[in-house]
């Protein structure tokens, strides 16, 4: 059995986490359709705060939530087990954390998932008929948030969320139906849903992020910006934003007022021009100069936005912002939401839906869309709200032969690889004729990653039939390993 210990320093006891999973499941369990969804959206609020890195979170979130996942989870029946002794083994929590990404992929499907209906409707009957299932079901929801945000060590600025989230908690009525739990931004807690500032200095309940830690990662972001082959009218916007950043931020820490920033962008050019490395890069910088509190990169495309039937498709759109939020979301090939006479196709909804969002969170999620140049062009023309959202443009030329030689090489260079001069000039000659034959479909970077895929694997049927093959033979490309057109 474990050993007691300090919850003040992070670690909780088994017995204070086996008790509030107890204590919430027998508060949601006899109103489940009405206060599981709130229960959801109060744990998603606070994994927004705090992640399930800590072995006690990740620990209390499964007791918590497992028994209501039946069909991708053990359900009740397998978690019976925890419950029948006030303790947790080393081996439970272990078993428990397994469950980790599933919990936090349900969770990151909350985040903008409206709430405080269900508790709005307790409170009312109880206040009719002289229950107090409200007040029991609220005390639970209050206790799992402080338990889980003291697990692993009270966060900066956790006092005033676990506040504002109880005072939301306890007075329903007051959340809006379309403010979710992921509403909060930089600390605030759900029901803040008032515009807030670009910049965590303004922000009182924000963990201030380390200068010397912020420049670095600055640092590390733009240089790896600058070790991009060719893209010099990119490199140089890409500076011109961060620069906008750095001397904003130091206004905010003066207590002056930000200008608004577009930072929703537009990326046009063909395939392989980088826009999906220079999108991560992007969220990089941003937060690092502390305008996105996380800046992950979430991709999708109209697959991943876009449903088959009536009411599905807001749906879609919801769980992706939610990956995305303090984040950047790409999404590719975006003229595909709006085909061309495309009639009442769903991708319509999406767009609406996205731009709903995008307004909803306008401090916590930075969207890019990107595409062909002239395709775009119509998808920001298919809709009055697209082009005012929009206000940043990056085109991504083609790369000249000399570029996608520097590409070919560094892949090469990547894994200690040579090249013969024969086999140089003969790769010179195949992109040059690449380069001027190139078309609409033409796959720049690409194009020389599958090439130097097809190098290797010519490399391969030479050398399979050697007696002895040594470290030279093995890291060298020759005139033969490259195809002749």
């Amino acid at each position: 059995m474990e050993t007691e210990r300090s919850t003040r320093g992070g670690i909780l006891p088994g017995s204070t986490l086996v008790a509030g999973a107890r204590r919430l499941m027998e508060a949601v369990v006899p109103d489940l359709s009405l206060l599981l969804p709130e229960a959801w959206a109060v744990a998603a609020a606070c994994w927004d705060r705090a992640d399930l890195s800590d072995r006690d979170r990740a620990s209390f979130a499964a007791l918590s939530f497992l028994p209501f996942m039946r069909e991708d989870g053990p359900g009740p029946d397998g978690m019976k087990r925890y419950f029948r002794v006030d303790y947790l083994t080393e081996l439970d929590r272990d078993e428990l954390c397994a469950w980790r990404p599933e919990l936090e992929k349900r969770l990151a499907g909350k985040r903008t998932a409206p709430w405080g209906a269900g508790l709005y409707r307790l409170k009312r009957r109880d206040e009719e008929s002289g229950g107090s299932s409200f007040h029991r079901a609220a005390e639970a929801l209050m206790q799992w948030a402080d338990i889980y945000l003291t697990a692993g060590g009270l966060p900066s600025g956790g006092d005033i969320f676990l506040k504002t989230l109880n005072k939301r908690i306890l007075n329903p009525e007051s959340a809006g139906p379309s403010s979710g739990p992921g509403s909060p931004t930089y600390g605030a807690a759900p029901g803040n849903t008032g515009p807030a500032p670009r910049s965590p200095a303004q922000s009182g309940t924000a963990t201030e992020p380390d200068p010397e830690a912020a420049q670095k990662a600055l640092d590390a972001a733009m240089a790896k910006l600058e070790g991009l082959t060719g893209m010099e009218p990119i490199k140089e916007q890409v500076h011109t934003l961060s620069n906008l950043m750095k001397v904003h931020r130091k206004r905010a820490s003066l207590g002056m007022k930000i200008p608004p920033v577009a930072l929703h962008a537009v990326f046009t050019g063909r395939p392989g021009t980088g826009k999906t490395t220079v999108a991560r890069l992007l969220g990089e910088i941003f937060a690092a100069q502390g305008f996105l509190r996380k800046g992950h990169l979430v991709e999708t495309d109209r697959s991943g936005l876009v449903a088959g039937f009536v009411g599905q498709t807001a749906g879609k759109v919801d769980e992706a912002v939610s990956r995305a939020l303090d984040g950047v979301l790409f999404i590719d090939e975006a003229y595909t939401l709006i085909p061309e006479n495309g009639g009442n196709d769903f991708g319509r909804e999406a767009v609406d839906t996205l731009l709903k969002r995008m307004e909803d969170y306008r401090d916590r999620l930075v969207v890019v869309v990107a595409g062909y140049p002239d395709e775009m062009e119509r998808f920001l023309d298919s809709n009055p709200g697209l082009a005012s959202r929009f206000g940043r443009r990056f085109f991504f030329d083609d790369f000249n032969p000399a570029e996608l030689e520097a590409i070919f090489m560094r892949f090469m260079a990547e894994v200690g690889m040579t090249i013969t001069d024969g086999a140089l000039g003969k790769l010179r000659v195949y992109l040059k004729v690449a380069h001027d034959a190139r078309d609409g479909q033409f796959g720049n970077g690409r194009m020389v990653r599958n090439l130097f895929e097809r190098a290797l694997e010519s490399q391969a049927d030479r050398l399979a039939s050697y007696p002895e093959l040594t470290q030279e033979l093995l890291a060298s490309i020759e005139e033969s390993d490259l195809p002749d057109e």
